[in-house]
């Protein structure tokens, strides 16, 4: 048997604007119970005779861990497989396929689920405490789609993973690959509903059936409910800038071109066109808003209302905004944007490599966001006003991920800690002027120093909080925070 390497690829996109964390709404409670994966088609284990990750290697003969299509009493792609039934139970118990082995064993479990239509469902997977797993749906890895299950079953441990997916009208497959360790050996699965109607008519069935075995789905897009990069600021010109996070993840045959995304909160409205979507690979798309409608719309306890395009389908839904995360952006390092080139190679750019609207023909004032340096010599100059947000503050000079000779208002400046403006007020002129001394992972950043830790214990606490930022200067805001000693 030749072991085939399987790749992995996560894409996860960034640009310099910056990221607020977005969620989904809740599952409705009216919707249906689980149904557990309870049956299964297991084949005969594989030993693992290698220094190297078990789960990065293909221990299958063809056609592979990709499109492997087993059925019971028969030998499949270099393997035997068996039909376990553990009728209602989400666990299955793999103890008896590694007796007699020296050392770890590698098994493969896969099950059939037939749906009457296309749907979006819940799907949690995961191992029996040192059992290490991986996923696949249709042929398609999971790896990447997964977060965190917020809850398992007894005995099962709690790095199972949970994601939304979309399964096809028909039968779609479910291969799960498990890798034994010191303790329990086993696996568990279950279908959740993402709506109050979306397990109707499912069921899950081990034996191989007749016809078209693996249908997928049309194309679909699926935003995640509790998606979002580390939130961030961006300070272009006098305005600063905050972003929605939609974290979405194609589900389809073949990749999805030319989606479109809509967001609209706090009175902002932004669009955005992604060229290239491949199947369950999740992709975080940034929507820049600014953060004054981004502060209105937490003031309000709005969220964010996404449009979601895309040849054959669309999808809508209002996302929530996290008061946290705003918070926390205010006070960590604010990107300093709208660079331009004076000397070097630093050349356009399409933020993201996606275009970025404000409507259908006007370009997001971020629209022309510079590529990151890529090599020393490059000389950039950029100027910023102080908004109305940062009037009352310090602010410092962050060059942490961008080397380079840096001048303040033509005055050379060096060290960890650079000051930018002290006690800075509105209307305030800014200039700095860099020559790069190698690439470049991030762009500048202003963070304020002169005002103590904000420790918040809930959302809405974190809600309080952003009242007292306003944009003349947030006096109220370093009050509290002063005399609460924070």
């Amino acid at each position: 048997m030749v072991a085939r390497r399987q790749k992995r690829s996560w894409w996860l996109t960034c640009v310099a604007a910056g990221v607020l964390w977005v969620s989904g709404a809740a599952v409705p409670a009216e919707a249906q119970e689980t149904v557990a994966i309870d049956r299964w088609l297991v084949s005969s284990p594989f030993p693992v005779d290698s220094d190297e990750d078990p789960l990065g290697i293909d221990y299958l003969g063809a056609p592979g861990e990709v499109a492997v299509l087993p059925d019971r009493g028969r030998t499949v792609a270099g393997a035997d497989w068996k039909l376990v039934r553990r009728d209602s139970a989400a666990v299955l118990d793999l103890e008896a396929f590694r007796e007699g082995a020296d050392g770890p064993v590698v098994v493969y479990a896969h099950a059939y689920l037939k749906s009457l239509q296309d749907r979006t469902v819940e799907l949690t997977w995961g191992g029996l405490e040192c059992t290490s797993v991986e996923a696949w749906l249709n042929g398609r890895a999971l790896a990447a789609v997964g977060r965190a299950s917020p809850g398992s079953a007894a005995g099962v441990d709690t790095a199972n993973r949970q994601a939304r997916v979309r399964v096809g009208r028909g039968y779609n497959t479910l291969l799960m690959k498990a890798v034994s360790g010191d303790c329990s050996f086993g696996v568990t699965a279950s279908v959740g509903p993402a709506s109050a109607t979306s397990l109707d008519g499912f069921r899950v069935q081990a034996s191989r059936p007749y016809g078209n075995t693996r249908t997928g789905p049309a194309p679909w897009l699926i935003a995640d409910p509790e998606a979002g990069p580390e939130p961030i600021l961006g300070w272009k010109e006098d305005r600063l800038f905050g972003a929605g996070g939609v974290r979405v993840t194609a589900f389809a045959v073949t990749a999805i071109e030319g989606a479109r995304f809509k967001a609209k909160t706090g009175g902002d409205e932004v669009r955005r066109r992604i060229e290239w979507l491949t199947p369950a690979e999740p992709k975080t798309v940034l929507m820049p808003l600014s953060f004054e409608s981004l502060r209105r719309a937490v003031d309000r306890g709005e969220g964010m209302a996404v449009e979601l395009d895309w040849d054959g389908g669309k999808w809508k839904g209002v996302l929530s905004l996290d008061p946290e995360a705003l918070l926390t952006a205010f006070r960590s390092s604010i990107r300093l944007l709208g660079w331009t080139v004076v000397k070097g190679s630093a050349g356009p750019a399409v933020a993201g490599g996606a275009a970025i609207y404000d409507s259908e023909e006007e370009p997001h004032p971020l629209a022309n966001l510079i590529q990151l340096p890529a090599s020393a010599g490059t000389t950039l100059l950029g100027e910023w006003e102080v908004p109305g947000w940062l009037s009352g503050f310090t602010l410092a000079l962050d060059i942490e991920g961008a080397p380079g000779e840096y001048r303040l208002d033509s005055v050379p400046v060096q060290g960890e800690r650079v000051v930018l403006c002290a006690d800075c007020r509105k209307g305030d002129r800014i200039q700095v002027v860099v020559i790069t001394e190698g690439a470049w992972e991030r762009f500048p950043g202003a963070s304020i120093i002169d005002l103590p830790e904000v420790t918040v214990d809930s959302a809405d606490q974190a809600a309080e909080w952003l009242k007292l930022i306003d944009q003349k200067g947030s006096r109220k805001f370093r009050e509290r925070a002063s005399a609460t000693g924070q």
